[in-house]
């Protein structure tokens, strides 16, 4: 693994406090104590960014690190006010159903830490391996984009959803993008001013913590043994699908993060559901507001769980308790859909008119559910020993059936996992929609259900081990409690093992195939950037090819850029009618007056040109084809293959040199590219 410099170690440790205490210091104000409080932290803390940071929009209130601060004291005032007036009015009243809190156990508390600690250790190292480097540059898609976001909020303060059109898609009136995830991305760069590489990379860092952590916390809450609690964080970061796969591709980031985050977020829903009291269903409604603003895909996922949830809890409680809960949760939803109205009325405006990305199917139904099996899903690396446990854990399912409703929502998103990999049936494919009909997507959801059935097979074969011990020594000599507890050593440490330090040289493979040097972004094109900065200074816009990895200029440089995302080839009628004139007619300068009309409006002073290309077959876009015989440009810099041209209009003449092609770019309808990402 490289290094970890001291600044990299503040970064990861100030990411982690962000991500971690705004939202500890609410749950704890709302009467939510030990492992709940714990566990429900991050989504809180995002849901106090959802909330909070479109405001930032309409009261002219920059986000900023005291406004966070400012948000969390409050947020947490409400929250101390409403638990001390419940607790006085509930006092001496013995009939409220609450669940029942677990005897204090600190060795098996202990233990559960040390799993959680352990696997997100283990996580982050296969992911810091992938990376060669914390401020490396992910090579995908979606990566500028979300780098561009953090910038912008950054340099703007604006950390409303809809000032992000200023990246790409400035002339969409209407653009939605939920940003909560970036706008705490923000909060971390704004206290440590890390480049954003380094940023984006540290929040992938955290994945296999809070997915461990959460998992962990679901299994104890419901009744799961400490040795399940314990094990399982550490099963979940051997998992390719989860969140390395994710990572590698796009990254999908924000949906990374709100699948880590379900788990606990169900755990405090149920809580809110057994409490009833004002304080946690506030924290509850702002926690689902955060998981809608950090991924909209994912608050659907967790909704998806709901029903199951419901039947568990209400398939033997009296009637009474059932019309209270469903009170509740109509409560729940009413302070919801308030707190998270900005982002509510942004996904319906998309939805009326936003893209609509299609992954075909690719795989036949055997092949599917094979892959699924085998967690062979790539088709290069089939996780034989996670296998192995698993089939053990489905043999005992019986062992873990209080979590049966888990496992009944991760069974839902495996079948739409076989369904959407194997059949392009226009059923499946609008069901599967809010996940762009994506495998890896439902993939990621599913191993949260294996996962769990996996480490309850690890369970069951340290249940035969410590059985063996007992019965070969006694129990006087060796207690129930301490052979199990060192055949679950056993039993993880041979896991480790036997699959090659648990899937981690695997992992750091999935991750690193995006973290090359290009083609996306080249160490000649960052110089190049650097070069441009120096030039350009903080005012004005580049030309740039969209497809070319010369968006990152912004969140590298700081230098706006007229593309500030990848548009596809296919979609070039779909972006504004500015974007598609300069796209097809910029080297046209020298004899448009639309184009030299445009240059004046977004002030567009250097143009730059990078080496590679995102997707193979894409190429240079017509309007920065020949820019030598433009009589208007002046070449600065050329290197590496990369290349730099400073504006200097020349009078208008009549026609462009011979050989450009200045047909006037032909007028086409605005409508919304950006989905969620």
């Amino acid at each position: 693994m490289p290094p970890l410099s001291l600044q990299d170690a503040v970064l990861v440790l100030t990411c982690a406090a962000v991500v971690f205490l705004p939202g500890l210091v609410v749950a704890r104000a709302a009467g939510l104590r030990g492992w709940t409080s714990m566990g429900a932290a991050p989504v809180i803390s995002y849901g106090i960014a959802a909330t909070a940071g479109p405001l930032t929009s309409v009261t002219g209130i920059g986000w900023r690190p005291l406004t966070m601060l400012a948000a969390t004291a409050s947020l947490a005032g409400v929250c101390y006010a409403f638990d001390r007036w419940s607790r006085r009015r509930s006092a001496g009243v013995a009939d409220r159903p609450e669940k029942p809190r677990p005897a204090a156990d600190r060795p098996g508390e202990r233990a559960i830490a040390a799993g959680v600690l352990a696997a997100a250790v283990l996580g982050a190292v296969a992911i810091m391996r992938g990376f060669g480097g914390l401020d490396a540059v992910h090579q995908g898609w979606d990566a500028g984009f979300h780098a561009n976001a953090v910038r912008l909020i950054t340099d703007t303060g604006d950390a409303a959803p809809g000032a992000l059109s200023a990246i790409n898609d400035y002339e969409n009136a209407s653009f939605f993008y939920p940003n909560a995830l970036h706008a705490l991305t923000s909060i971390v760069g704004q206290l440590t001013g890390s480049p954003i590489p380094s940023l984006l990379n540290t929040q992938m860092l955290l994945l296999p913590g809070l997915a461990g952590l959460g998992l962990a916390v679901l299994v104890r809450m419901f009744g799961g043994r400490v040795a399940l609690a314990a094990s399982v964080p550490l099963v979940l970061a051997s998992f390719s699908a989860f969140p390395y796969d994710l990572l590698s591709r796009g990254p999908l980031l924000p949906y990374a993060t709100g699948v880590a985050m379900i788990p606990a977020f169900m755990v405090l829903l149920d809580q809110a559901l057994a409490r009833r009291t004002a304080p946690v269903v506030i924290v509850t409604a702002v926690s689902a507001a955060g998981l809608l603003g950090v991924h909209p895909g994912t608050a659907l996922t967790a909704a998806m769980f709901l029903p199951p949830l419901l039947i568990h809890r209400w398939r033997t409680s009296p009637p009474e308790a059932r019309r209270a809960e469903f009170r509740t949760l109509l409560g729940i939803g009413g302070v919801s859909v308030i707190a998270g109205l900005p982002i509510i009325r942004g996904v319906l405006a998309v939805g009326e008119g936003g893209a609509v990305v299609d992954w075909p199917a690719n795989q036949s139904p055997w092949e599917a559910v094979t892959g699924l099996v085998l967690l062979d899903h790539g088709g290069s690396h089939p996780q034989l020993w996670l296998v192995a446990l698993l089939i053990v854990g489905v043999v005992r399912i019986r062992g873990i059936r209080q979590l049966w409703w888990w496992l009944a929502g991760a069974i839902v998103f495996a079948g739409l996992f076989v369904a959407v990999s194997s059949t392009d049936d226009p059923l499946v494919e609008a069901v599967t929609q809010p996940w762009w009909n994506d495998r890896w997507r439902l993939l990621a959801v599913a191993v949260l259900g294996l996962a769990l059935v996996t480490a309850h097979g690890g369970v069951v074969v340290g249940d035969v081990l410590a059985a063996v011990v007992r019965r070969g020594v006694g129990d006087r000599v060796v207690p129930p409690r301490a052979a199990l507890g060192a055949a679950m050593v056993a039993v993880i440490a041979t896991f480790g093992l036997l699959s090659n330090s648990f899937s981690v040289p695997i992992n750091e493979e999935r991750v690193s195939a995006n973290y090359q040097e290009g083609p996306t972004v080249t160490p000649a094109e960052q110089s190049a950037m650097r070069e441009l900065a120096g030039m350009t200074g903080p005012n004005g816009r580049v030309m740039n090819d969209p497809g070319d990895g010369s968006a990152w200029m912004y969140a590298l440089e700081g230098v706006r850029p007229i593309f500030g995302h990848v548009i596809e080839p296919e979609t070039y009628t779909s972006i504004g009618r500015d974007q598609q004139l300069l796209l097809s007619s910029f080297h046209c300068l020298d004899s448009s007056t639309r184009v030299r009309n445009l240059v004046d409006k977004y002030d567009i002073r250097y143009v730059f040109t990078g080496l590679g290309y995102l997707r193979d077959h894409f190429s240079r876009i017509p309007g920065l084809q020949d820019l030598r015989m433009v009589q208007s440009l002046d070449l600065v810099y050329a290197r590496g293959g990369t290349a730099i041209y400073r504006i200097r209009l020349v009078a208008l003449a009549a026609q462009s040199a011979e050989g450009l092609d200045c047909e006037p770019a032909s007028s086409a309808r605005t409508q919304p590219l950006m989905a969620w990402i």
